[in-house]
């Protein structure tokens, strides 16, 4: 046997004996996303967890290009289960929504997991369902700080919102229905606001449906 052969032989053998990876990357040098992530990760059994950081890049390609990287660098597979998710705001942001469904297209095994206009509106969904639009990223934050006193990006407020996550993902649910009946796609520009967060957690096995 060659050693190419062997090694190849060596790194099925290994596959076959992991967990499916999940690699999930972030905008920036904002860490609201993995100490959000990471405060679940004992509701994780049956995945393994891979939070990168791409620099300090916010831009939607920089991240794609960076985790398609990591993906073929670490040999990734789709067919063992291994998926790669780029948590990103949009900041109601037409052009940046554009280039992200473009990137997507490029790759089945990278997924964008978009909130509009921020990752804030998942967190406020666990105090109530709302319909409420906003024209930036800042005014989701100054109404969460009106739930959480003090509240600002980075901070970990797992204790306080992880108890009502079922709760955010039937208000999440109960947003796409809304949508749909006023003719807006989930996941448009005009879907404001949205998250795609509870898709993410789905795959983690967080929530199971």
């Amino acid at each position: 046997m060659s050693e190419r052969s062997f090694k190849k032989k060596q790194r099925n053998q290994k596959n076959r004996n992991r967990k499916p990876i999940i690699v999930i990357a972030a905008e920036g040098r904002n860490k609201t996303e993995k100490i959000y992530i990471e405060s679940l990760k004992d509701k994780i059994v049956d995945k393994s967890v891979k939070f990168i950081k791409i620099g300090a890049t916010t831009d939607p390609y920089g991240l794609f290009k960076g985790v398609e990287k990591y993906w073929n660098q670490n040999e990734l597979l789709g067919e063992l289960g291994d998926k790669a998710y780029i948590m990103l705001d949009v900041d109601c942001d037409k052009k940046k929504l554009e280039l992200i469904r473009e990137l997507e297209n490029q790759n089945d095994n990278i997924r964008f997991i978009i909130s509009n206009p921020c990752i804030e509106i998942w967190f406020l969904q666990h105090f109530g369902y709302s319909t409420k639009a906003y024209v930036d990223s800042k005014e989701p934050k100054k109404d969460l700080a009106t739930k959480i006193d003090g509240y600002r990006e980075s901070m970990d407020i797992s204790s306080i919102i992880n108890p009502h996550i079922l709760k955010a993902t039937e208000n999440i649910e109960k947003l796409k229905i809304h949508y749909e009946k006023i003719g807006i796609a989930w996941g448009s520009d005009e879907c404001n606001p949205m998250t795609d967060v509870p898709e993410l957690l789905k795959e983690l096995g967080v929530i199971n449906w």
